[in-house]
């Protein structure tokens, strides 16, 4: 099974063997099965979007990608993986995000969706200087976006090349800049990458964990 562009399930168990949080050995190689995945799933066509240039909508579908690049890169961070989850009062099966751990079925709390909007948008640098309300973004861009190809309460996508934010609020609406949107997501993988292959913190979450938890997650992904 492909998990990132050419590489397999099988690549990555190969590697997963000699991976280990306290030294820095072949996490490079690690970081490249995340660039390879995201690089072929959201990368490249939403830079392929963005190019076109017919502004005839096609704003919709790049923000619409870069809200699950933004789930992505959230839960690689935390560890969160999206799976079945079994309610045991009531014997049912439904879809949860939960924390992974690196020991077998070994799941911790539950988190809901909206959290990982609320997470991204509080921590990760560029972001945080945007006072960005993470809930509502989830609530009005997010999901208004994949269930109705649209956003709600003012939110507004715009193509601007003299712009320099990202992110701009009015008493009247709130405008994400598409194109400057992507640059900033591309500084958070930037990051990301740094702390994982260093060995640093990145934000509230200790080197350790940040590579515990992309491990954890890729094994998920590889089952």
């Amino acid at each position: 099974m492909r998990v990132a562009g050419k590489l397999t399930d099988k690549d990555w168990k190969e590697l997963a063997c000699n991976l280990k949080p306290e030294e820095n050995q072949n996490w490079g190689n690690a970081f490249h099965f995340f660039e390879e995945r995201i690089r072929t799933r959201y990368l490249e066509p939403i830079l392929t979007i963005l190019d076109m240039e017919k502004y005839e909508g096609e704003g919709f579908a790049i923000v619409n990608l870069q809200c699950s690049l933004i789930e992505t890169i959230e839960s690689f961070i935390n560890g969160w993986i999206y799976n079945q989850k079994e309610n045991e009062d009531k014997g049912l099966v439904k879809n949860s995000w939960y924390k992974n751990t690196l020991h077998k079925d070994n799941r911790i709390g539950s988190v809901n969706s909206a959290e990982i909007f609320i997470s991204f948008f509080k921590k990760r640098l560029p972001f945080i200087k945007m006072n960005i309300n993470g809930l509502l973004f989830y609530q009005e861009v997010r999901c208004p976006l994949l269930h109705e190809t649209q956003t709600k309460s003012n939110w507004r996508i715009k193509k601007c090349s003299s712009a320099t934010e990202s992110y701009c609020e009015s008493p009247t609406s709130k405008i994400i800049y598409r194109d400057q949107f992507q640059r900033d997501l591309e500084v958070v993988i930037k990051n990301y990458k740094e702390c994982l292959i260093e060995r640093k913190n990145l934000g509230e979450i200790k080197k350790h964990e940040l590579r515990q938890n992309f491990k954890a997650k890729f094994n998920h992904l590889c089952k």
